[in-house]
C-alpha cells in the first residue's frame, strides 16, 4: 500500500463499480432462452452478445493507458461508472437482436474504462502481495455481480418479461458513483511522476508483459466462456436449478483466493499461474472426454476455480514489469480480450452444429497449455 493509508472510500470503489459492471455483463447469459425466444437466435448469434461487449473492451484500452496517466484513476472512475449504468438502462428496451448487439457495445466502450481503470486504480493503492490479493478481489467483484445476475435475471423474465435484465445494473453502480464523487479531489490515484512516454512505449515490447497477456488470454477465454454457456450446459444436462451462479460464485472466490494465496502461502505469482493453468488443462481435456454423470457436474465448478485463481496474478505480474503500470494493464486486458472475444461465438456455433461443448473444451485446453509455458518463462526471467 501506498505510504498514506488510503480512505476507505477509495479502496472499496472500485470494487463496487465492477459489481455492476459484472451484473450487465453477464446477467443476460442466465436467460438463454429469452433471447433464443425473444429474437428467433442461436447459440452463435447468443455468443455474439458477449463479443460486442468485448470488442469495445480491447478498443478503449489505448485511449484508457493515455487518461489514466494523465489524471487520478478516481475521477476517470466516476465518469466511466456513470456513464456505463446509464446506458444499461437503454439495452432491455432494445426493439431487435442486432440492436441489442449495438447498445451492447456502446455499453461495452465505458464498462472497458471501469475494468481498465479499475485495476490501475487498485494498483496505484497496493503494492507487492497487497496488490496481488487486490487484484483478485478485483475481479472477483466482477464475476460477484454476474452471480447475482444468474440468480435475478430468471426472476426478472417471469414477472417482467425482460425488463431489468440490464437496467437493473444501474442500481448497483450508485453507490460506487456516490463514494468516488465524495473522494473526486484525491491524489493518491494519480499518476506516477517516474511514469514517462518512454517507459510507456516501452511496454509494447515488454516480454513480461507480453507473456502475462498470453496467460491473461487463457484465463479470460476460458472463463468468459464457461460465463456465457454454463447456463444452457447445465440445461443439457437436466439441471434448472442455481447451479449456474454457483459456478460464478466460485470464480469470485477462486479469484480472491489467488490473491491472498501469494500472501499467505508465499507462491510467487507466476507459479500460481502455471499451476492452476495446469489444473485447467486437466479439467477443460476431461470434461471434453466424460461420459454423462457426476463429473459432468463436478468439473466446471473444478475448472472455473482454476480459471479464476490466476486474475490477480497475471495483474500484479504486469503491473510490476515496467512503471507504466496503466498502459501494462491496458495491453494485457486489450490482447485477453481481442482474443477471447471470438470465443463465445465460436463456441456457440460448435453448439449449434454438434449439440454439445466438447469441441469449445479442447480449444480451451490448447489455451491454457500456452498459459503453463509463458508462465514458466516468466518464472525463469525472475530468477
Amino acid at each position: 500500500m501506498t505510504h498514506t493509508d488510503p480512505p476507505l472510500g477509495l479502496r472499496v470503489a472500485p470494487h463496487l463499480a465492477v459489481v455492476s459492471m459484472g451484473y450487465v455483463m453477464f446477467g443476460y447469459a442466465g436467460v438463454p432462452d429469452f433471447y433464443l425466444n425473444q429474437y428467433d437466435i442461436g447459440y452463435a448469434s447468443f455468443g455474439l452478445v458477449l463479443s460486442a461487449t468485448l470488442l469495445p473492451f480491447v478498443l478503449v484500452q489505448w485511449p484508457a493507458s493515455r487518461l489514466v496517466e494523465r489524471t487520478t484513476t478516481t475521477r476517470l472512475l466516476i465518469v466511466a461508472t456513470g456513464v456505463q449504468a446509464a446506458l444499461a438502462l437503454t439495452v432491455d428496451f432494445a426493439p431487435t437482436f442486432p440492436a441489442v448487439l449495438g447498445l451492447r457495445f456502446l455499453w461495452g466502450t465505458a464498462a472497458g474504462l471501469v475494468l481498465s481503470v479499475g485495476a490501475t486504480h487498485v494498483a496505484r493503492l497496493y503494492s507487492g502481495d497487497s496488490a496481488s490479493r487486490q487484484q483478485g478481489v478485483y475481479g472477483g467483484m466482477l464475476t460477484l455481480g454476474g452471480a447475482f445476475g444468474f440468480l435475478i435475471t430468471p426472476r426478472l423474465v417471469a414477472a417482467t418479461n425482460g425488463i431489468g435484465i440490464h437496467a437493473l445494473g444501474t442500481l448497483i453502480a450508485i453507490p460506487a458513483v456516490g463514494i468516488l464523487y465524495l473522494n473526486r479531489t484525491d491524489r493518491l490515484t494519480g499518476p506516477s511522476e517516474t511514469t514517462s512516454d518512454a517507459a510507456d512505449a516501452s511496454v509494447l515490447t515488454n516480454p513480461v508483459v507480453i507473456l502475462a497477456s498470453v496467460c491473461y488470454v487463457a484465463a479470460i477465454g476460458s472463463y468468459l466462456t464457461l460465463s456465457t454457456f454454463i447456463t444452457s450446459y447445465f440445461e443439457g444436462l437436466g439441471i434448472l436449478g442455481p447451479l449456474n451462479a454457483l459456478v460464478l460464485g466460485v470464480a469470485t472466490l477462486g479469484r480472491a483466493a489467488g490473491g491472498s494465496a501469494v500472501v499467505g502461502f508465499s507462491v510467487t505469482d507466476p507459479k500460481l499461474i502455471a499451476g492452476a493453468s495446469a489444473v485447467a488443462v486437466l479439467g477443460f481435456g476431461t470434461l471434453s472426454a466424460a461420459p454423462t454423470g457426476p463429473l459432468r457436474v463436478g468439473l466446471p465448478l473444478l475448472v472455473m476455480l482454476a480459471v479464476s485463481l490466476p486474475f490477480g496474478a497475471i495483474y500484479n505480474v504486469a503491473a510490476d514489469a515496467t512503471a507504466a503500470k496503466g498502459s501494462a494493464l491496458a495491453m494485457v486486458i486489450a490482447i485477453g480480450n481481442l482474443v477471447a472475444l471470438v470465443l463465445p461465438v465460436v463456441t456457440g456455433s460448435i453448439r449449434d452444429a454438434t449439440g454439445g461443448y466438447e469441441g469449445a473444451f479442447m480449444l480451451l485446453v490448447g489455451l491454457n497449455t500456452l498459459a503453463i509455458g509463458s508462465a514458466v518463462i516468466i518464472t525463469r526471467t525472475h530468477q
